[in-house]
């Protein structure tokens, strides 16, 4: 009876899962941008995750909706390929003169999506020359371990291995901030984070 019971309580055990989750950590937070509306389209991330990321196999896309890049700001890993559409019932020319890519699409309408593979760590501010007031950004980041705030400035990133590391920021218009994070396995570390100049 002993013997049986033992049996049973050791496959139950076996048979319970290891999540993944309990094997690495989060960082969640706000950031406040100040003298702005909102604290939207801050770039949250680690600088320093060791390993190799593949850029994803489905093509991030920015938009042209109402003479407007859509989205404003988009964050993806070194290595990824952009889809660039139109939605616009007039033609765009996408460009960018960055010295980390340096692109120029051309004028085309809603019938033609172009591509850009961004292969190098940076910044790529893009414009239209057919309208001015067209502005985007696009951040070329060393891993995947990145987040934009919404309106409110919130962020979050998961999945993260435990270990320390340099969080930064970056924002069109303020200066960059960073601070050492340290993450635990299965633990949420919260960041406030203000950004004033």
């Amino acid at each position: 009876m002993f013997k049986r019971l033992f049996c049973l309580i050791f496959s139950v055990l076996v048979a319970v899962p290891v999540f993944a989750g309990e094997k690495s950590g989060t960082i969640t937070g706000k950031v406040k941008v100040f003298r702005a509306r909102r604290s939207a389209d801050v770039v949250v991330y680690l600088a320093d995750v060791s390993g190799k990321f593949k850029p994803p196999a489905n093509h991030p896309v920015v938009d042209q909706k109402n003479l407007t890049f859509i989205p404003h700001v988009l964050p993806i890993v070194i290595g990824t390929t952009v889809d660039f559409a139109n939605s616009d019932n007039v033609k765009h020319n996408v460009y960018s003169s960055s010295e980390t890519k340096k692109f120029n699409l051309g004028t085309y309408g809603s019938e033609i999506v172009k591509q850009v593979t961004f292969d190098k760590e940076g910044e790529a501010a893009l414009a239209c020359n057919v309208h001015t007031e067209m502005s985007a950004y696009i951040m070329m980041l060393p891993n995947s371990y990145f987040a934009k705030t919404g309106n409110d400035g919130g962020f979050t990133i998961t999945d993260i291995p435990p270990g320390e590391y340099t969080l930064k920021t970056w924002h069109e218009k303020k200066r960059p901030y960073q601070q050492k994070v340290t993450v635990e396995a299965g633990q949420t570390t919260e960041i406030n984070i203000k950004l004033k100049r």
